[in-house]
């Protein structure tokens, strides 16, 4: 039984990441700023009590910005030091290495006035693009001290959810986490109604060293956001399918399908 599901565990764990060594980026331009936000968001929505904790990035350039999680970050930049890809799957594989929840990649004002979301599906790289006014915010007139900023409050609807945000006017960039943007300062925290998720700001600085805001210099699957979403979707099931056709019994294969299942309440709800 364990033999005959290796190979699905090792398409899960590899084919989601795991890339060829030879890659290369295009460079947009310097990061200016590094923005570390946490998100806490419940993954399953049957399931309140467990809620996810992971720390996501914000680069803002001149004139783009990049979002991504701080372990994809981490992946990336250790596995373009790699120069074989035997290297990198031996890397992949160590257990010790930081695994992200989210592998996506939001870029904003890229091309100008569009959001560009890039993910990796075996076996394609995906993007699209979106308006970057996605947002209507109406803003209220309350303000309080949030993540020490002093901020003021607005609100939206977007994605199926409402969501409260706080930017802090003191901080000028009409930036946030994920595809949040369009206030007069930089939001610091930002959250749907339900408290599904939430992401706070940790800190923000100038980076020590030069970093480039970058994207990878690949074949890309042009599409749509209701296609891709489709597309996440049905990997998953067949993810799903092959493990219950595996084994029954299998108990490493049951913890897969139940971990897939749990994955029942994404940030958007509506996706068109």
């Amino acid at each position: 039984m364990k033999t005959t599901f290796l190979p699905i565990l090792l398409l899960f764990s590899l084919s989601i990441q795991a890339q060829p060594s030879t890659q290369v980026f295009i460079n947009l331009e310097p990061a200016k700023t590094i923005a570390t936000y946490s998100l806490h968001f419940q993954q399953d929505s049957t399931n309140p009590s467990f809620i996810r904790k992971i720390d996501m990035l914000l680069f803002i350039g001149e004139n783009i910005s990049k979002f991504l999680s701080k372990s994809t970050y981490m992946n990336d930049t250790i596995t373009r030091k790699f120069s074989s890809f035997e290297q990198e799957q031996a890397y992949y594989l160590n257990p010790q290495r930081p695994m992200p929840n989210f592998i996506y990649q939001i870029f904003k004002n890229y091309p100008q006035s569009k959001l560009t979301y890039t993910e990796y599906i075996p076996s394609n790289y995906f993007r699209f693009e979106e308006d970057l006014d996605l947002f209507h915010w109406q803003l209220t007139g309350d303000t309080a001290t949030v993540c020490g900023y002093k901020s003021q409050k607005a609100t939206c609807n977007f994605g199926g959810r409402s969501w409260v945000a706080w930017f802090a006017p003191e901080l000028p960039y009409t930036d946030g986490p994920y595809k949040f943007n369009g206030l007069p300062g930089l939001i610091v925290k930002v959250g749907d109604i339900c408290n599904h998720y939430v992401f706070e700001l940790l800190s923000i600085g100038k980076p020590a060293n030069t970093i480039m805001i970058d994207i990878k210099d690949t074949e890309y699957m042009q599409t749509t956001k209701l296609a891709f979403f489709k597309a996440q979707d049905a990997f998953r099931e067949d993810i799903v399918n092959r493990a219950r056709q595996a084994s029954p019994d299998n108990d490493s294969q049951q913890t897969l399908i139940k971990s897939f299942a749990s994955r029942n309440n994404p940030i958007e709800l509506l996706r068109k």
